[in-house]
């Protein structure tokens, strides 16, 4: 007695803060959308689009559409997409702490998001667009359904690189992966496109971005500028075709893609070998993992009490703070932890870090807080809980102490901030010209040097400043010239040495520069064979030598390598750019660099309007001329899915605070509706729906009337339930743990039929009401977890009707994940108890109930227990390359009991015990070279009072 209306909502990531007044800027190319304080930036950054709109399109015909490109300034997690359902652009302004070439976030972003446009605007030509007809903007992805992801970001990355001096794929750091790989074992090199989409649980592969471009590269290079261009037009002709792309490579161009694989990566090998063949001049900390728990990373390597303290994660066991000690070849975990977003510093005995943490309601809206560690108690803290804050670095002037951080600004740019230690009170901060970002930060003791990494429109460098008694910052100045040369990772010993990670020798090295010598020289201290990352100047005891990570084919691994000056592999003269020693040469574009193409806020004549989110809730992006009744698909055992004749829309707002659909067709021999409608844009979430028809009205008989023989009238009305219920999801995730709070209130109303003993007669309609209150707790999983190893649920309903004639019911719901018996093994707990007052008429509803089993009956108390154990049994890593492609099968056995006191005659109740025991195997499969993996899972399970039962369920990841 609780259906639920299906929800038709389409890609949504999420909401920004209801309290922003939102703006917008219209061109010819797009729709520029940002919040009112952002708008010099907006500009310039509108300026900068009309500036690359004639480059973005090379090697393409079709005009780009117009799309809706909203900016997101408040989300820390840097990103961008392009969704076609609704149409728009989205792009996370904040650039990442680290992660990052030589040029600014925002003209990466724009320039790789832009292509994806000129992408798929290609494809709405033949079926496509007649699908566009008859779907709206749901019909593009027909088109996009047969172009391989790996084509998409490929081409993007090659965009990026095209219009910079020395962009993404140019970086040592982007092919890291590839060379390892080949390096290991050459025959990777004949490795099928599908896996280098879909990736594997055994081991790492570099993904489609890394193979994506080595794919698109090598076609400009082998058939010239318009060959993907064509192609990608052909799919959006005739997907119909499945692999419409494989089949014009081989008509127009007499090219397996297959081949054109082998080619391509065959050519990097021979590339690469020479560099894969030079030794590491350093020795590795740390060894191998085995090989059961797949590619493990080490990672910002510090100097601690009791050795060397790293993050580290492996495929079987999620993120931590591990202590490493490198005599007796052991570690131990130290503290279980979130992804860092900026890396960690040791200060005495405290760990320092920053992590992510969401705000509690708006998706939109992410903070970077900085947390503690005492290694000595075990003591944490946290600091800045409503703020934005990187490179956490401790720092003492004068005996005062001092934190100093890199906030975000509200125009894309970073400031420096300081703060005082005892209270985390803001004691200064420094700005910068706008869109400079900072990205890392270091304090030399000896030299009262905070150093830090800038990176703005002339490319990136090493500055510097100082810090007062008085907790003041000083005015900024160089410590090297910028160019396009990219170095991370900044550290400091405390002696006047800065420590970082270059790539000016070609590939990514660990680099010191001298801050007490007058011409403060460069030296380059490493000589890897595939690269060195994150440096750690050396504690106590252990001067003289500099701790890092390195990179092999089965991780990152802890290494260390003497500073002294006969450890010098190489002085370094300033160049503008790096050496360019592990790319082939792709054709060039002939475009304008980002460099040369300055963002001002006054190179845009286009108008600055208000943008109105209101007027744009019900934005109607798609259609279908058939009606489909969704919900019996997701809610009803038998996973029907019964399509009619008729018309569905689909509407959803560009900011995401509004979505739902409507549907009319014929269903069932019936008319049927249905509507619903969320709106998100407040903290409390309102839904509304409708259903109407496909149906007769339901019929209820008090059993002692049915058994005095009253039975349910020959005429019955269609079916009606009308829906509006509130929410209020709450996100309290931080460290380790994944939390979630969500109370609500559902009110429903039907058009059912009561029978009346009283009047001798049927009564028409009543009103359901249900609260619930969830809560779950659940810490973060391994990449092979198939279900949290540790977690709990709470889950606690009541629920009533606004009709004396039905009790009360109310339940509580529990679940547990504890560890399997073996590694990526999990047992699910669950158990659930419910009671209902005794009434004329009673809910059939249950919080738990065997799988399988038959579930009719109004329970007056029941009870309900389950257990799952969860495993996988194999990663096949094969199928049919370019349509099928099964990455792995897992397993779940499951037992389930249940014992109610079942409403019967005469006010008395019956006892029942049911059960069932089963079982589910599932497939986790890539289709058509989709890089999101689908998972086909197939349930049987035995009841006790019914027929055996098979059922079969599809997810799907995005």
């Amino acid at each position: 007695m609780s259906p639920q209306i299906a929800q038709a909502q389409f890609y949504y990531n999420g909401r920004g803060p209801m309290n922003i007044r939102w703006q917008q800027i219209k061109s010819p190319h797009y729709k520029l959308i940002y919040p009112d304080y952002y708008v010099p930036t907006a500009v310039a950054l509108a300026g900068f689009m009309d500036s690359i709109a004639p480059g973005i399109t090379h090697g393409f015909t079709r005009k780009p559409q117009r799309l809706p490109i909203v900016l997101h300034t408040e989300n820390l997690y840097s990103n961008g997409e392009v969704v076609w359902a609704p149409k728009r652009m989205e792009l996370m302004t904040t650039a990442p702490a680290g992660d990052i070439y030589a040029d600014p976030w925002l003209k990466q972003l724009a320039v790789h998001e832009s292509r994806h446009i000129v992408q798929l605007s290609s494809l709405r030509s033949g079926v496509t667009r007649v699908a566009s007809w008859l779907f709206g903007q749901a019909g593009t992805c027909v088109g996009m359904l047969v172009v391989p992801k790996w084509f998409l970001e490929g081409d993007a990355t090659m965009a990026e690189t095209q219009f910079s001096e020395f962009g993404r794929a140019l970086q040592p750091s982007f092919t890291v992966g590839m060379r390892a790989l080949f390096a290991a074992d050459s025959t990777f090199v004949s490795m099928k496109s599908d896996k280098w989409i879909a990736g594997s649980y055994r081991t790492y592969i570099p993904g489609i971005y890394e193979y994506g471009y080595q794919m698109v590269a090598a076609g400009e290079r082998y058939h010239g500028p318009e060959m993907w261009g064509r192609t990608v037009e052909y799919a959006g002709k005739w997907p119909i075709f499945i692999v419409p792309l494989r089949i014009y490579l081989k008509r127009h161009y007499g090219e397996h893609l297959s081949d054109l694989s082998r080619k391509a990566l065959g050519d990097l090998y021979e590339h690469w070998k020479p560099y894969a063949a030079e030794a590491d001049n350093y020795p590795t900390l740390t060894a191998p993992q085995d090989r059961r728990s797949g590619f493990t990373t080490y990672s910002d390597p510090l100097w601690g009490p009791q050795g060397i303290l790293a993050t580290k994660t492996d495929y079987n066991t999620p993120v931590r703070f591990v202590t490493i000690d490198t005599a007796a070849n052991a570690e131990r975990t130290l503290q279980w932890i979130a992804p860092p977003s900026s890396r960690p510093v040791r200060a005495g005995n405290t760990l320092w870090w920053t992590e992510f943490k969401p705000h509690p309601v708006w998706e939109y809206k992410t903070y970077s807080v900085v947390r503690s560690l005492d290694l000595a108690t075990g003591k944490r803290r946290i600091y800045g809980r409503w703020q934005a804050n990187y490179f956490v670095t401790p720092l003492t002037v004068g005996g005062r102490d001092f934190i100093a951080t890199v906030s975000p600004d509200s125009l894309g740019g970073s400031d420096l901030v300081l703060h005082d230690a005892a209270d985390f009170r803001e004691t200064d901060r420094l700005r910068f010209d706008r869109l400079t970002t900072l990205h890392g930060l270091a304090w030399d003791e000896a030299t009262r040097t905070l150093a830090f990494i800038a990176l703005g429109e002339r490319g990136m460098h090493l500055r510097r400043t100082s810090v007062s008694e008085a907790g003041r910052l000083m005015p900024a100045e160089d410590i090297t010239a910028p160019s396009m040369v990219t170095v991370s990772g900044l550290t400091a010993d405390g002696n006047g040495h800065l420590y970082f990670s270059s790539i000016q020798s070609g590939k990514d090295e660990i680099h010191t520069i001298d801050l007490l010598s007058p011409e403060r020289t460069e030296r380059r201290l490493t000589t890897s064979r595939f690269g060195a990352y994150s440096p750690s100047a050396a504690g106590s005891g252990k001067e003289g030598s500099v701790l890092f990570t390195t990179y092999t084919a089965d991780g990152y691994l802890v290494a260390s390598a003497q500073t002294g000056a006969d450890a010098t592999q190489d002085t370094v003269r300033w160049s503008r750019l790096p050496k360019n020693l592990l790319n082939i040469p792709a054709p060039s574009w002939n475009v304008q660099k980002m460099s040369a193409l300055p963002m001002e806020d006054t190179a845009t004549t286009h108008k600055v309007r208000r943008y109105g989110k209101g007027l744009r809730w019900f934005n109607v992006h798609s259609w279908a001329p058939v009606a489909a009744d969704v919900d019996d698909l997701l809610n009803s055992s038998e996973r029907e899915l019964n399509i009619g004749f008729g018309a569905s829309l689909f509407f959803q707002s560009v900011m995401g605070d509004s979505y739902g659909s409507a549907t009319y067709g014929r269903l069932h021999g019936d008319d049927w509706l249905q509507a619903s409608w969320t709106y998100a844009g407040l903290p409390v979430q309102i839904t509304a729906g409708v259903e109407y028809g496909g149906g007769k009205q339901g019929v209820y008989i008090p059993v002692n009337d049915y058994i005095a023989g009253v039975r349910v009238p020959e005429s019955l009305k269609n079916y009606l339930h009308v829906q509006g219920s509130i929410a209020v999801p709450l996100n309290f995730s931080g460290g380790s743990h994944y939390r979630l709070l969500q109370p609500s209130f559902t009110v429903t109303h039907y058009n059912s039929l009561l029978y009346d003993p009283d009047e001798a007669r049927f009564a028409k309609g009543y009103q359901k009401y249900q609260a619930s209150l969830w809560w779950s707790d659940n810490r973060r999983a391994s990449v092979r977890s198939i279900v949290p190893r540790l977690g709990y649920a709470l889950r606690a309903d009541a629920a009533g009707a606004f009709n004396d004639r039905f009790g009360m019911l109310y339940s509580l719901y529990a679940r547990g994940y504890l560890p399997g018996l073996m590694r990526n093994h999990s047992i699910t707990l669950r158990a659930a108890g419910m009671c209902q007052t005794e009434a004329e008429l009673g809910f059939t509803q249950k919080p738990l109930f065997p799988r399988g089993a038959y579930n009719g009956w109004a329970a007056k108390y029941y009870g309900a227990a389950a257990v799952d154990y969860t495993f996988p049994l194999c990663y096949p890593d094969g199928g049919i390359n370019g349509l099928i492609y099964l990455k792995r099968i897992w397993l779940n056995l499951f037992g389930d009991y249940s014992r109610g006191a079942y409403f019967a005659a005469g006010g008395s109740t019956r006892n029942r015990d049911i059960w069932s025991y089963g079982g589910d195997i599932a497939f986790e499969v890539n289709a058509v070279g989709s890089t999101s993996p689908a998972t086909v899972k197939f349930t049987l399970a035995s009841p006790s009072n019914d027929k055996f039962y098979f059922g079969v369920g599809l997810s799907m990841d995005f």
